[in-house]
């Protein structure tokens, strides 16, 4: 009875480590202090302030949005003059599919049999989405929102 005990208490105490272990890094962001990574408000200007052209641009002034073609349904043609009007000191680019392919052939050859073979068309538009952000930065703005 005392070895089956022993055997047992030794078991359980491998997979409390073994798990501990499999879960540290979540465990550390517990008691992590990510305050040095923090913008404080003292940081960021007032609307309107001068101090906002001055400042360092993090994210580049790129809107991206996607479509087919070029040819945007009369539906969301206002959504996106609106968009492009309101954000008139931003660079505009619309991914079409033809564009999109090209991005992807030319910068990410190797993301392009992938690409080329996912079954449905939003796959492809959703992941342009990501290779357009990494490599121009910017922010994407859906054609529906």
């Amino acid at each position: 009875m005392r070895r089956g005990l022993t055997v047992f208490l030794v078991a359980i105490t491998v997979i409390v480590v073994v798990l501990l272990h499999s879960v540290s890094h979540l465990l550390a962001l517990l008691i992590e202090d990510g305050s040095a990574d923090a913008i404080h408000s003292a940081e960021i200007p007032a609307p309107n302030s001068p101090l906002i052209d001055n400042m360092a641009q993090y994210i580049p002034k790129i809107i991206h949005q996607t479509y087919i073609n070029e040819s945007v349904p009369e539906h969301w043609r206002e959504a996106q003059r609106s968009c492009i009007d309101l954000h008139e000191d931003y660079e505009y680019k619309m991914w079409t599919d033809a564009k999109s392919r090209e991005l992807i052939a030319t910068e990410y050859p190797w993301f392009l049999n992938t690409f080329d073979n996912y079954t449905q068309p939003i796959q492809r538009a959703d992941a342009i989405r990501y290779f357009v952000l990494a490599h121009f930065g910017g922010i994407y703005i859906d054609l529906d929102d």
